[in-house]
């Protein structure tokens, strides 16, 4: 009777990792109950996982990104996580995304992972690493990604003090008690061997041109400003996002005062230097114990004042159309990119020059975001034209082609390396 039962279990586990599940509704709502249900800084309910899970966890990741989610879900099953497939009718239109989150009842907390299927800002990865310490990040976080349509959301599966044992990783906090002590292992932004730092790596690694924005928040100061942000390093890269993120968030509020790590360089406090993602995306070969000088750009550390930008729906809006302007949904993130069938513009971002091909090409123009024409040349319905992009500086174009049938808009990226 008893090898008859753990046939039947077996069967049942196999039936049900292949299981297509399915919701609907406000992915919003849907998440933030989880994000409710988050445990506190003490009970040790974080379980860490071993290095076979979190190479079975690099393989669910990479499923999920070439969209073989039935290979995905029997991995997840074995690690009692399950994907959901969640159509968010709430937007218009409709967008889809696999969630993929532990099954109740819990046993490992190790966070919520979810992966819009048709992404408008395709290298965009909003992270939420302390959402139960840094109160409100989660569902700002929450906020930020259903409105900019970006690719992925990580959120933290506790609080980051919830266990008692200590991370390996270097660095000291006061967060969890004394002063000077070491991360715990529940720390997702100072701990490697995490399902969190794991799913970067991954993303990090299949998208070229990814972007992590990681959401935290802080007590302010007397001598603080409102927003501290930071590379991860004191260097300032080729596309300067931390820079632009900071012009755009004072475009929506010029009372915001900001400190930047690679601007302000004798500013030390809150400027992110110990956190595993950031050391790893900056390139540093040990991210667990070694900061690095120089920096990918790729890495977008921000701590916020509560009132101003944390305490609740009204604020986080300001991070949303600062975001939505720094990473317009129409920037070309791909090496070649295919508009209407017909148009094609490539490489983006482009260095030195910018192929345009098309059929019955009348004119191009160039302009800069504030309006500016800086490029136009009539083409007599050309089929292809070559644009030297030498002369302008780094950011963010306007590329408007006109054809015989219609007008074309799309933004590209220059970056001189």
């Amino acid at each position: 009777m008893s090898v008859l039962r753990k046939c039947i279990a077996v069967y049942l586990l196999i039936s049900l990792s292949s299981y297509s599940q399915t919701d609907s509704g406000d992915l919003e709502v849907y998440l933030n109950t989880i994000i409710a249900a988050l445990p506190g800084a003490s009970g040790d309910d974080y379980d860490a996982p071993t290095n076979s899970e979190l190479n079975t966890w690099e393989a669910i990741i990479n499923f999920i990104n070439t969209s073989d989610i039935s290979s995905a879900r029997t991995l997840a099953s074995t690690l009692n996580y399950q994907i959901v497939e969640y159509t968010d009718t709430t937007l218009s239109p409709q967008e889809v995304f696999y969630i993929l989150e532990e099954k109740s009842p819990q046993q490992f907390y190790r966070g919520t992972y979810v992966f819009n299927t048709q992404p408008c800002r395709e290298s965009l990865i909003i992270e939420a690493p302390h959402q139960k310490y840094d109160s409100n990040t989660g569902k700002q976080a929450v906020y930020c990604f259903k409105r900019l349509s970006a690719k992925a959301l990580f959120l933290s599966g506790t609080h980051r003090c919830n266990h008692s044992s200590a991370s390996s990783c270097s660095g000291t906090t006061g967060a969890c008690g004394a002063s000077g002590a070491a991360f715990r292992v529940s720390d997702m932004a100072h701990n490697r061997a995490t399902f969190f730092h794991r799913a970067t790596e991954v993303l990090f690694n299949l998208i070229n041109d990814s972007v992590f924005i990681q959401l935290h928040g802080f007590g302010k100061q007397a001598s603080d400003p409102y927003v501290i942000m930071s590379n991860g390093t004191r260097d300032t890269p080729t596309i300067d996002y931390v820079s632009m993120l900071k012009n755009e968030l004072y475009a929506v509020d010029n009372t915001l005062t900001f400190k930047l790590a690679h601007i302000d360089t004798s500013w030390i406090r809150l400027i992110g230097f110990t956190n595993t993602q950031g050391r790893f995306i900056n390139g540093s070969a040990n991210p667990c114990s070694s900061s690095i000088s120089a920096t990918s750009g790729r890495f977008i550390h921000v701590e916020q004042e509560k009132s101003k930008l944390r305490q609740n729906a009204t604020v986080w809006n300001k991070m949303y159309l600062a975001l939505s302007e720094v990473f317009n949904c129409d920037v070309l993130s791909i090496a070649d990119v295919e508009l209407d069938s017909k148009l094609k513009i490539y490489p983006i971002p482009s260095d030195n020059v910018l192929n345009i091909n098309g059929q019955k090409m009348e004119k191009l123009e160039l302009y800069e975001l504030s309006g500016a024409l800086v490029f136009t040349n009539n083409l007599n319905k050309s089929s292809s034209i070559q644009l030297s992009t030498k002369k302008y500086v780094n950011g963010v174009y306007l590329l408007k082609v006109t054809t015989s049938k219609n007008v074309v808009l799309k933004k590209i990226m220059i970056s001189h390396n």
